[in-house]
């Protein structure tokens, strides 16, 4: 069977229930399968073989570092990294620190096998928390330590990631030198290429997607579907010493401990400098998760200038103010379909220079998104509300007189929803917004990446960008418009201060 074929076969599995499942296996084991009635006749029966565990050494009476290098077996070109460990680790232990130096998410199930051999899947293993939940009986990783497996130079190790994928990798002893007390438990000290990605299809799907982006990084020759799963810049040859460095130094740290080296306390309701919106994905995320929001939260405090002029603050007032100006007293008249009348569409068309933005007669509100995106926000804010066929100003909106107040209300109000998680979403977007300078849909392909490492789901994979940008777009309008960003310029600005002082303003109003 082709590899297409066993895609299709991998999709069908993921996408049945757990009923499905059953019955499938119930008639491969128990008939229906040709004329020896399925397979039943060659299912294991209740005992099953274990290969014997080979006898261990104690562990040495002093502890040593030990130089490893790792290497993804089967990876073209190698991807590999040189470590530098405490030879008194455990093998549980061991097995975060070679998640963290290949970048990836601990998402799935792992063995060790031992050395010298390589018998992956075939000899003994060590078992996991998992294996003895599952009733096996045998070694736990967790009571193993480096230096019982990897004495002298040459020595082998094994360890499986994946149980799909099958991230085999390889550890060979390279040196065994003194151990300094004062130094990491795990330093790298070299590689090549970056780690592969999670569920990419295993070593086979790994090579085809390297061997594409070298051929042409613009990936054209994949196919769509596959190039929108990949994440944005994916670039298979980056490795570095200091991104593998500091995965490392967040190992065996809890969520909280990272929280208090950020400046929270990591207790319930402290956030420190974290926007309190953000407390929700904080109470899920993972300590590597959790460092990276607090890099994200520290550039979007200091990256970019953000002073706003008087200027910049009528920019910034100026569409929404004119709408409700333009509501006045008695407010704005809409159609039986709920729309604004064709003379107060065309009036915000022109006045507000959009018809630069679009094309049209600009008279017609359903067929202006401009007009009709901006009266939206409008709404959503608090400053214009439908009664009675019209639409009038609210309470909070007649109480604005100057730039800065209503500039002050758009911040106030732009991140709540009512939905957790869409507001959230719309945090992100305001911190990525800060830290890169500008407003991007491209944001959401992040924002997707962090709730799905947080365990969030809206489609099997995990979080769907394409939902993400649903999720914050009225976000991505407000801080776009006091840019000054076209909507149909999809080219944007590199920096623009007022939609990093806008989205500042509204991720710390107490500031």
């Amino acid at each position: 069977m082709g590899d297409d074929g066993t895609e299709e076969i991998r999709r069908w599995v993921q996408g049945l229930s757990k009923d499905e499942l059953d019955g499938v296996l119930q008639g491969i084991l128990g008939g229906g399968l040709g004329r020896g009635g399925g397979l039943g006749a060659f299912a294991p029966g209740p005992e099953r073989h274990t290969p014997e565990m080979p006898e261990l050494p104690d562990p040495p009476d002093e502890p040593s570092a030990l130089t490893v290098r790792v290497d993804v077996d089967g990876a073209k070109p190698p991807v590999w990294r040189r470590l530098v460990l405490d030879g008194d680790l455990m093998l549980d232990e061991v097995h975060e620190i070679l998640q963290a130096a290949f970048g990836w998410q601990d998402y799935h199930l792992h063995k060790f096998w031992p050395g010298p051999q390589k018998q992956v899947w075939t000899g003994p293993s060590f078992l996991t928390e998992f294996d003895l939940s599952e009733g096996e009986e045998g070694v736990l990783e967790s009571e193993v330590q480096l230096d019982q497996l990897l004495r002298e130079p040459g020595d082998r190790l094994f360890y499986t990631y994946d149980f799909g994928d099958d991230w085999t990798c390889t550890i060979r002893l390279e040196a065994v030198g003194p151990l300094d007390e004062d130094s990491p438990t795990a330093v790298c000290t070299g590689g090549r290429m970056a780690g592969p990605l999670e569920d990419c299809g295993g070593v086979p799907g790994h090579n085809e997607l390297v061997a594409a982006y070298l051929e042409d990084p613009s990936l054209r020759a994949l196919d769509r579907e596959r190039r929108d799963w990949l994440p944005p810049d994916w670039d298979p040859t980056e490795f570095s010493t200091d991104e593998v460095a500091e995965r490392l130094s967040l190992v065996g740290l809890s969520t909280e401990e990272v929280l208090r080296q950020l400046g929270a306390s990591g207790e319930p309701g402290d956030t420190g400098q974290f926007p309190a919106a953000l407390e929700p994905l904080l109470d899920i995320a993972l300590a590597p998760t959790a460092a990276e929001l607090g890099r994200l939260v520290e550039r979007a405090r200091t990256e970019h200038p953000a002073e706003l002029s008087a200027e910049d603050l009528a920019q910034i007032a100026r569409p929404y103010r004119f709408l409700v100006e333009l509501a006045g007293e008695d407010g704005i008249p809409l159609t039986a379909a709920g729309w604004m009348k064709p003379a107060y569409v065309e009036r915000t068309y022109r006045e507000l220079g959009l018809d630069e933005d679009w094309i049209g007669k600009g008279n017609r509100e359903d067929l202006t998104a401009p007009v009709a995106d901006l009266r939206s926000t409008c709404q959503e804010l608090g400053l214009l509300r439908k009664y009675k066929g019209r639409l009038l100003r609210t309470k909070l909106a007649r109480g604005l007189t100057t730039d800065e107040e209503y500039a002050d209300a758009l911040a106030a109000r732009l991140l709540h929803h009512r939905d957790t998680w869409v507001e959230v979403a719309g945090v992100l977007f305001a911190l990525l917004t800060a830290a890169e300078g500008r407003p991007s849909f491209g944001h959401c392909d992040t924002i997707a990446r962090i709730l799905t490492d947080c365990g969030l789901r809206t489609a099997p994979g995990g979080v769907d960008s394409r939902h993400v940008t649903q999720w914050v777009r009225p976000v991505w309008s407000a801080l776009r418009r006091a840019a000054g960003e076209r909507l149909l310029d999809r080219t944007g600005r590199e920096q623009d201060h007022r939609a990093v002082a806008l989205a500042r303003r509204a991720l710390w109003p107490e500031t």
